[in-house]
Parts: C-alpha cells; structure tokens; sequence
C-alpha cells in the first residue's frame, strides 16, 4: 500500500475505477478502497457485490475483487462489517467461498457472534463448512473444548450457549450425552439441569448432521427431551419428517404414539401427508392423536386462507397448496377410514370455504358421513354465499352431488330454503342436469312447494315453461294432468306440443289423458291438431269418434280429409281387435262398412295374408272369409302369393277368395288342394271349383265323393251337380246310410242345395233318422226341393219332435207362405 494513497470522496467514481479493464486503474481503486475501508465503504461494497449481476463487466471477477478488499483488512472488521460481509455467503461460488476463508483468518471469540448467527440461520452445508473452518483455524473451538472439560457443572450451564452457537460436529458427543437420560440416579437432577439449560438453545443448532445423530439415537435420548430435539429438527422439514415416519410403523406401539404425540404438539403443515396411514393404527390409542393433528393443521391452513384477500388466495401457488391438503382428505373419506370420517368432512368443509368447488364434489360423502355438522356448517354462513353452494351443488356435474343438494333442500320449514328454491327454478334451473330437473321438480310437488311451480310455469321464458312441463308430464305425478290441462292454451306454439308430446306417455293413456288429449282437436294450430288426430287415432274413448266427426264439418279440407281417415282406422283397429267377440252379422255389417270407408282396407288384408306373424295372417284369413264376396279380383295377386301358407286357415280361406274371383288359371290351381291334408282346405277346394271349373274336371273331383271328411263329400256332391256330371246317387246313398251323424246330415244338406225333386223320396225315408241334427237338415231340405203343401203331409208328425231344433224347422215351413209361380 502506497503511502499516498488518496481519500474515497466519490465512492461510485471509485468503484468506476475499480471494474475497469485497465488494471493498473483497477489497482489503485483497490488500493484507495482498502486504505479507507469503513462500514459505510463496507455497506457500499457489498450493495455492489449484490448489482454485480447487473452490470457488463465480468459478475465473478468483480466480486471477487470487493471480497479481496475485505480480506486484505481481515483484521479491522468489526463484528457490524461482519455481519454484512457474512450475508454475501448465499451466493455458491467455490471460488468465493474460498475467499471468506481469507476474510474470517482474523476471527476470535470477541468477532464470533456474526458467525454464529449465519450458522443458527442456516442449514447450508457449505455455507457451514466455510465458517467451520473458520471457527476451528481460530483456535476457538480447541480451547472452549478445553475449557468445558474442566468445568464445573454450574460454569456448564453458564456456557452451554456459548458452545451450542459453534454448532461444530465436535461438540455433538457433548450434545449427546446432555439428552442421553441419566441412568446414575445421584445424577439426575444435575443431568436434568442441564438438559433444561440445553432446551433452551438446542432449536438454534441448523446442522443437518445433528438432525441426522439425532434421529439415529433418538431411543437412547431422555424422553423427557424429545419434544426439544423435535422442534430443533423442525427447521429442517421435509428431510425431518421423512425421517421419522420411516419404518415408524414397524415400531412398537408406545414408541409410535410417543413420536405422534409430539407430531401433534407440533402439527407442522410439512408432516401433513405422513399422518394418514396412522388413522388405520391398530393401536386404538393413535388414530385420535393423529385426527386431531390433522384437524390442527387445517385449522391452521383454513385460518391463513381467511387472512388472505381473494387475489392470492386464488392465486396458482395458494390453490397447489389448497390441493396438497385436499387431496389426501378426499381420498380417506370413505368407508374404510370409518372413525375418522367425521373429523375429514370437517376439515374439507373448512378448506372449501374458499374453494367451493372442494365441497361440492365431496358433498355426497360429506352428508354421509356428517350429517348434522354439515347442517350446522351450512347455517353458520352468509346467506348469500349458502344460497350460491346449494345452487351450484344442485347443477353441478356429478349427479350425486346433486341429488345430495336436494336432500339438503327437502325441508321447506326452514326460510332459506325456500328462498333458494325459488331462485333455483326462476334463474337458474336450465343448468341443471336433466336428471336432476325432474328430481328438482318431484321435490317441489311438496304441497307446501307446489305453489313456486305453478309461478314459474307462467314465466316469460318458453323453453324454462316447456322443461318444467316435460319435467312434471314425465314424473307421473298425481295432480302432473291437471297443471298440463291447465296450460293447454299457453301462447307459445312450442309449449303446447310439448305438451301434446307429452301426453304421448304410458301413463297418460288413460280416459282422463285421452279427454286432455281431444282438447287439442280444438287447437288454433293445424298442425296441432293434425298431431293429435295421430295420437288419438291409437286410443279408445267412448267420445272419440264423435270428437272425429266434428272435425268433418271444418272449413279447413286436409282436417276433414285426416278426420275421415282417423274414424276409419279407430274402425277398422277396433273391428280387427274385437272381431271374434262380434257376432256374425256384426261382423259382415262392420266389415262391408269399412269396405266403402276405407279403400285401401281389403287389400291391406289381403296382403296380411303374407304376414310373417302367423296370428296377423289367420286373423286376416278369417275376416276375408266374412268378406269373401267383396274380394275385388286386382286383389287376386295378394291371395295368390298366400295360398302355400303353412296354416290351412289360411289357405282355405285363400282357395275361398280365389274361387269368388274365378279366372281361367284358378281350376288349375286348385286342383292340387283336392289332396290337401287339410278338411277344410279340401272342402273350400272343392266348393271353389262350381264357380270357377268346367266338366272337364269331374275325373279329378270324383275321389273326393268317398273322402273322409263329411263337408268335403258333401260340396263335392254340389260341385259335381253344378257342372253337369250327375252320377251321384250312389254316393248320396252311401252317405245317407253311413253310421256317422255329419255325413248324413251333410249328405241331407246337400240334396238340398241341388233342388232337384227326384231326390225327395230319398229324404223322405230319412224323417226317422235317429240323430235330431239328421232329421233337421232333411226337413229343411225338403222345403228347398218341394212347396210347402206338398212337404207338410210328410213333415207334421213331427210338429212333437223331442228335438226344439227340428220343430223349428217344421214350424218354418208349415207357416212359409206359398212360392210364387214362375213366369210362363
């Protein structure tokens, strides 16, 4: 150092200078920096030391050269410029470090303090070696190690402090037998001294190693010191609790529930996601400490949330933290962690008191679980602030929690509820779920409810008015008719076909859905009405055609054109659902009805003659066996594609049609269902063949003269006649004389349907057949061949005919008048 050397007046011109790149200017800076080095010029350099960063010149070599300065007066500096020197350690350069070396050789017990403050500030390793390589070149540590040997225990006590500041990983093995418990029993309550004395210092030892002897030999420490050695440990967070809840459940149980227990005095937020598993602690003494820590740190938690404006408590990093103690919350609040589930709903209670969204996706396990505090919870809030949760809950997205929120709602005593209620339905039930909807509906058919539904169906919005009717018209409720009825007229076009949709349902096809339903026949709206004429067309009501015929009389043509249709096919539905409870002549006169209303009627029928359901396809055989001699032959196509149906009522009845509608390729056809396994097949084959055969088919006809069945003999008889080939007698005899009644009766009838008299001698050796059904149809058939004065000599013994049938039959002719004379 010169002897020369200039006075700092303008400390940034100097530093200028120091920085400069020529380094000779730079070295006289440096030399004028140390001649005049104070606290000020100390406080200068290290505000310096900290803007490095900022400017141009090389950021490491400048500080450099400020720690440089301070080692070159190593000697001088007071504890102050310690003090603010010490606090450049946080930066990690080797290189720098090194330096500090430089700057701490001066260092003795009166300029200690600086650097036992850094070491009870900071847990950084080498931060720590630095000032420990300090401490132990100083020779400080050797001589208080000295000392302490030598010491009294009370000078112990007075210099424990002293020697806890050096934090140096020799004084440890004294540490460790302070918090060792004292076996001697004559030295216990020196050892406790003691250990009281260190429980006050021990929070400032930050060394990492300590924490680690400590957690190494914690069963050999006194537990009476534990607490201390905890809150010591502390400081170091995460690499503490690791630490101590390693292997923790392979402990014994005391040990475990000492160790919480202390957790629980300290109920750090670091130890938080360790405690869980413990609630399942099959020592019945461990899963409530370890409850009440966690509802300690989320108080905790819960209280800073409260202290927070909105701003940060929404911000990223609060919501992270909000989350790291949701979490496991949520993921024990089930049935497993049983006892513990009340103490977690609460705790998720407080934390979503700012985030709402924490307590609606739990809300169902939350009523689960704690019912009653959460009543309690909801009541002590704002109302306002209730009021939004409920209404959230109930349009949230999972169901469930809905449907809790509905729970909650469901007592209409409380004012509030109310209240939330109406705003529900009026603001904001279009959000909701359309699950939820109808839930939210039922829930208002409450009589002490129902009220607010029937205000809001009167709300401006049509699409809030048809969504609450859908709603009400799909839950089926009792009085769900009466409030539809009662907005049949509602101005929107859109509510009242919602309506009518509605109405559509299972249990409004009823008499009393069907009456609202005509309502609409009264409609303003054609298409309405049109619609509801398609609906009603599928019901039964004694009113319902009549409702139909007064659509005839409308000015508007395509009404009374749908309103002809839909009596048509009310008719035809009911004439084909009930036709085998009509009667015969019921069933011809509704049938040939249809016919002239509806042309499209026999040929739908005929064509269901193809149906693939089998039922479809006899019911339609039977109607057109009622009908036969309405078939229009443009049907003959239809019957056609029908006769090999596999039912033979079917393809009797087809054979029947074919043969009213005759046409040259039908006696061809039904030819070969002269052998049909069929009787009746057989019989309507024959009996077809007198309309549409020649003569030239009495060769195929002739077999059925002597086939087994009675009504096939019998039309086979009428068809042979009919075409000319009258070799029959032999075959009427035959019948005639047959043991079986219905082949003589048969054989009666047939002689009849002949009217030729050469057959009544015949008949009349008949009279004293021994069957009534025998002597009826040969008493009728006499009154077909012969007049009544001639049959009455015959017939008038038996006027006291046992049988009521053959009376009758006598009675017929006895009174018929006289047939007129044929023309000449």
């Amino acid at each position: 150092m010169g002897w020369f050397t200039r006075k700092i007046t303008d400390p940034d011109e100097a530093f200028a200078r120091l920085i400069s790149p020529d380094k000779k200017v730079a070295a006289g800076a440096k030399e004028e920096f140390i001649a005049n080095l104070n606290h000020d010029l100390v406080e200068f350099l290290c505000r310096h030391f900290d803007e490095a960063g900022n400017l141009g010149q090389n950021t490491l070599e400048t500080r450099l050269k400020i720690l440089e300065i301070f080692a070159a007066r190593h000697d001088a500096l007071s504890n102050e410029d310690l003090r603010s020197i010490l606090k450049l350690l946080s930066y990690p350069d080797s290189v720098l470090r090194e330096t500090f070396k430089e700057i701490l050789q001066s260092l003795n017990e009166e300029r200690l303090r600086p650097v036992t403050e850094v070491l009870c500030s900071t847990s950084d390793t080498s931060i720590r070696n630095t000032l420990q390589h300090a401490i132990v070149h100083s020779g400080i540590l050797d001589r208080l190690l000295k000392k302490w040997s030598e010491y009294t225990t009370k000078e112990k006590i007075l210099y424990l402090e002293e020697i806890v500041l050096l934090q140096n990983p020799a004084t440890y093995p004294i540490f460790m037998d302070i918090l060792k418990e004292e076996v001697v029993e004559s030295k216990k309550e020196e050892k406790r001294i003691i250990q009281v004395e260190f429980g006050k210092h021990i929070e400032k030892i930050k060394d990492p190693a300590f924490l680690d002897l400590c957690m190494k030999n914690l069963p050999n420490i006194d537990p009476l010191m534990w607490y201390q050695v905890f809150k010591c440990c502390q400081y170091h967070g995460e690499a503490f609790f690791k630490q101590i809840f390693q292997d923790l459940g392979r402990k014994s149980e005391g040990f475990r529930l000492t160790v919480l227990k202390l957790i629980e005095q300290l109920s750090d937020p670091i130890s938080y996601p360790y405690l869980f598993p413990y609630l399942l602690d099959k020592f019945k003494s461990i899963p409530p400490v370890v409850q009440n820590t966690i509802q300690a740190i989320i108080k905790r938690v819960a209280d800073e949330l409260d202290a927070m404006d909105e701003a940060t408590r929404n911000s990223p990093k609060t919501l992270e933290r909000i989350n790291f103690f949701t979490k496991p919350l949520e993921e024990c609040l089930n049935d497993r962690y049983m006892q513990a589930s009340k103490i977690l709903s609460e705790c998720l209670l407080r934390l979503g008191r700012h985030q709402p969204d924490i307590i609606l996706r739990n809300l169902p396990k939350i009523h689960k679980y704690n019912e009653n505090y959460l009543l309690s919870f909801l009541k002590g809030q704002e109302l306002a602030w209730r009021k939004t949760l409920l209404i959230d809950a109930v349009c949230y997205k999972e169901l469930a929690t809905g449907r809790t929120a509905l729970l909650l709602l469901s007592n209409p005593t409380e004012n509030y509820i109310i209240d939330t209620l109406n705003s529900l339905l009026l603001k904001h039930f279009m959000k909701v779920p359309a699950p939820i909807q109808a839930e939210v509906i039922n829930l208002m058919m409450d009589p002490r409810l129902k009220r607010f539904v029937e205000e809001v169906l009167y709300h401006q919005d049509p699409a809030l008015r048809t969504r609450i009717l859908q709603i009400l018209g799909e839950s089926g409720s009792a009085n769900a008719l009466q409030i539809l009825v009662s907005k049949m007229r509602d101005p929107d076009y859109s509510v009242r076909e919602a309506i009518l949709n509605l109405l559509k349902l299972k249990h409004f096809q009823t008499p009393e859905g069907t009456e609202a339903l005509m309502e609409f026949l009264k409609d303003t709206e054609q298409s309405i009405i049109l619609h509801a004429i398609e609906l009603l067309k599928e019901r039964d009501h004694p009113k319902l055609l009549g409702n139909f015929s007064k659509l005839l009389t409308s000015k508007d043509p395509k009404l009374r054109e749908e309103a002809h249709k839909a009596i048509a096919y009310v008719t035809r539905r009911k004439f084909i659902a009930g036709f085998d409870k009509l009667t015969p002549e019921a069933k011809y006169a509704i049938g040939t009805s249809l016919i002239k209303m509806d042309p499209t009627f026999l040929e739908d029928v005929t064509r269901d003659l193809s149906a693939p359901d089998q039922r479809t396809r006899v019911l339609s055989a039977r109607i057109l066996e009622v009908l036969c001699d309405h078939i229009p032959p443009e049907l003959k196509t239809n019957l056609i594609v029908a006769i090999q149906d596999p039912d033979p009522h079917v393809r009797a009845v087809v054979i029947m049609g074919l043969g009213k509608i005759g046409g040259p390729s039908v006696a061809n056809m039904l030819v070969e269902f002269l052998k049909d396994q069929d009787d009746r097949v057989r019989a309507n084959a024959v009996e077809a063949m007198a309309n549409v055969g020649d003569l030239t088919l009495a060769e195929a006809i002739l077999p059925c003269l002597y086939d087994k069945n009675n009504r096939v003999r019998a039309n086979t008889i009428m068809t042979l006649w009919r075409l000319g080939y009258y070799q029959i007698y032999d075959a009427v005899i035959d019948m005639l004389r047959n043991p079986d009644k219905w082949m003589r009766a048969s054989a009666a009838y047939a002689l009849g349907e002949l009217r030729d008299a050469r057959f009544f001698p015949v008949l009349v050796g008949c009279l004293r057949d021994p069957d009534p059904d025998v002597r009826r149809n040969v008493v009728r058939a006499m009154g077909k061949l012969a007049e009544p004065v001639v049959v009455a000599p015959y017939i008038r013994p038996l006027r006291f005919d046992p049988d009521e049938g053959v009376r009758k039959a006598v009675s017929e002719i006895l009174t018929a008048p006289p047939k007129p004379k044929a023309a000449s």
